[in-house]
């Protein structure tokens, strides 16, 4: 009996043979089985992945389609909105030019606490020869600087009863000055002691005007321009007495001269 066992449990026994052979085929079925069922699971969860992934791109592409939406919305109303702002400033621009049709601004006229202003004015008007009846006055005040650090005094503004009024004491001072060009207007002309000190008149313009004045001064001196005037509210240049005159518009105008 031992004897026959020996025989079967022998490596090379056909029991032993058949043994392996069996226990190899589970084996691999299980290992196959395992394999396909960690494949399908992978399977499974890779499908469930991916349809999450398209289901969010396609959210992604929906939100993203409403924001474009959105933007363009907001791109033609800002459009819109700037287009009205630049009518708005139209309109501001025109009725503060109406607003200052009357006025006059005098520079550089000496400070005083006891100073009155009407009497300047009309001493003013005396000596440029266009006489002033204080009811064609209608205020009168000096105005805050533009540049607060400046050490000039401030401009006397005033309120006169029609533009015509305004343009005729404005070609006086400039008809005085081009008779006495070495005597031009000046402080003392008007009754105020001390030293000298030439007196301007112009149009009353905006801060805005006054600036691009400025710029259209020094352009001209480095340019070489012999004329720099205010007309209605508007700047203009000329080269010399024989050319064309050019309506500066805005700082563009003057950049286009370099």
């Amino acid at each position: 009996m031992s004897k026959l066992l020996d025989n079967k449990l022998a490596p090379s026994s056909s029991f032993m043979t058949n043994l392996r052979s069996s226990l190899k085929e589970n084996i691999e079925k299980i290992i196959s089985s395992k394999i396909t069922m960690a494949v399908e699971q992978l399977k499974d969860e890779f499908t469930e992945t991916t349809d999450f992934i398209v289901s969010e791109q396609v959210d992604i592409k929906s939100e993203l389609k409403e924001k474009c939406h959105k933007i363009q919305q907001l791109e033609a109303e800002l459009i819109k909105s700037n287009a009205e702002v630049s009518k708005l400033g139209t309109r501001l621009a025109i009725m503060e030019k109406i607003s200052r049709d009357c006025n006059i601004e005098i520079h550089e006229v000496p400070e005083s606490k006891s100073e009155n202003l009407l009497t300047i004015l009309q001493n003013l008007c005396k000596v440029i020869d266009t006489p002033l009846n204080e009811a064609d006055v209608k205020a009168y005040r000096r105005v805050a600087k533009l540049n607060p650090a400046s050490d000039r005094p401030r401009n006397i503004v005033v309120t006169l009863a029609s533009p015509r009024q305004r343009d005729t004491i404005i070609s006086a001072m400039l008809r005085y000055n081009k008779q006495h060009t070495n005597d031009k207007l000046n402080s003392t002309h008007i009754g105020l002691t001390g030293t000298a000190r030439r007196i301007y008149v112009s149009e009353h313009l905006s801060a805005e005007t006054k600036q691009l004045h400025a710029a259209a001064r020094k352009t001209a001196k480095e340019l070489n321009y012999r004329y720099v005037w205010v007309r209605f509210g508007r700047i203009y240049l000329r080269k010399a007495d024989d050319s064309d005159a050019i309506l500066v518009r805005n700082l563009d105008t003057l950049a286009n001269l370099r």
